[in-house]
């Protein structure tokens, strides 16, 4: 299929199926305020440092025994995991089971939660009992958790990368695309909870460090290795700010059109902006190829367009942006923002 350039809104207003296939084994809940509801027992929050001198705020419940010694030991083991700068932001509550799941709303199936409010995870102090979770351990849910509180602090313009993921990792998996086709539900915690590309973030990170524990999520999202580079990225290199891309020239009869050209291969926001001269009359079009995508049609010569760039199975799209004389003549200016 062709990559798409959508409009942000179509790119958001897929039809969706009804029905997640399978119950899952594994099960958490993200909050992007607070968690439902408090742990009253519990001692105070004290910081712990990790092995790379970053300090993680800790609050032990009081039927937890040995609550110090458990507390170092997860804030010990947080520091084995591919971080960044993020982890000394975190703050983490370690409950009983019972505990944790009144915590994070009273669904038994649950075994974490992360209220991205309050930039924290609430996790058991202990294995969830066996069964049908063959391979979900706490460690294992606490590095699921800690890939939500690394989307929270991460950038996925237009999209929030808690519901979404990471860019690097959202846009190599095609997410934008999958929402569009409705294979995907970001942020969905109810029945499509293992079609949130969300979720499926979180997964893979756990993955990264775990990759012998079956597969849950949607197919689609599946990791592999250029998930997991993409994901490293994210950790360690995220993105942060769009690509620019600046033409200036001038317009005439004798000249009436100027563009330029940029390859991308992430998805997200493309801004231009035309600057022109008073009393003249330039348009903007914007193509990937020969074929136009949108244009502008108001009169004057100071112009906007902004668009979704949504590639679906291509790995990269080339765009150009054209500015085209109708009257007048004069200097220009356009600025081109793209997700690089």
């Amino acid at each position: 299929m062709r990559p798409l350039l959508l409009a942000a809104a179509a790119a958001l207003a897929a039809a969706v199926p009804a029905g997640a296939a399978t119950q899952p084994a594994f099960r958490d809940r993200v909050f992007a305020g607070s968690a439902p509801h408090k742990l009253q027992s519990a001692g105070p929050e004290t910081g712990y440092r990790t092995q790379d001198g970053q300090v993680v705020y800790v609050r032990v419940s009081f039927a937890v025994s040995n609550g110090p010694a458990v507390a170092q030991q997860i804030v010990n083991f947080l520091g084995t995991r591919l971080h960044g700068l993020e982890l000394g932001r975190l703050r983490v509550l370690i409950g009983t089971p019972a505990e944790i799941q009144a915590a994070c709303g009273g669904d038994e199936r649950v075994l974490a939660c992360y209220a991205a409010g309050e930039r924290r995870m609430y996790i058991p102090d202990r294995d969830p009992s066996a069964g049908s979770r063959v391979g979900f351990t706490r460690d294992y849910a606490v590095t699921h958790e800690y890939g939500h509180h690394i989307a929270n602090y991460r950038a996925n313009t237009p999209w929030p990368a808690l519901d979404w993921g990471a860019k690097y990792w959202s846009s190599y998996k095609f997410v934008c695309a999958g929402v569009d086709a409705g294979r995907y539900y970001p942020g969905n915690q109810g029945e499509h909870y293992l079609d949130d590309p969300g979720e499926g973030f979180a997964d893979a990170y756990a993955h990264l460090h775990y990759p012998d524990v079956p597969w849950q999520f949607n197919d689609g999202l599946r990791p592999d290795a250029g998930a997991f580079a993409a994901i490293r990225r994210d950790v360690l290199s995220p993105w942060s700010k769009p690509a620019l891309r600046t033409l200036r020239g001038t317009l005439s009869g004798a000249h009436t059109a100027s563009a330029t050209s940029f390859t991308t291969t992430l998805d997200g926001s493309v801004d231009v902006r035309l600057a022109g001269p008073r009393g003249a009359n330039y348009d903007v079009g914007v193509y990937e190829g020969t074929r136009l995508i949108d244009r502008t049609r108001a009169p004057g010569s100071r112009d906007r367009l902004r668009l979704t760039l949504c590639r679906d199975s291509s790995p990269s799209v080339g765009v150009r942006v054209r500015v085209l004389r109708r009257s007048g003549s004069g200097r220009f200016t356009l600025t081109a923002r793209f997700p690089g």
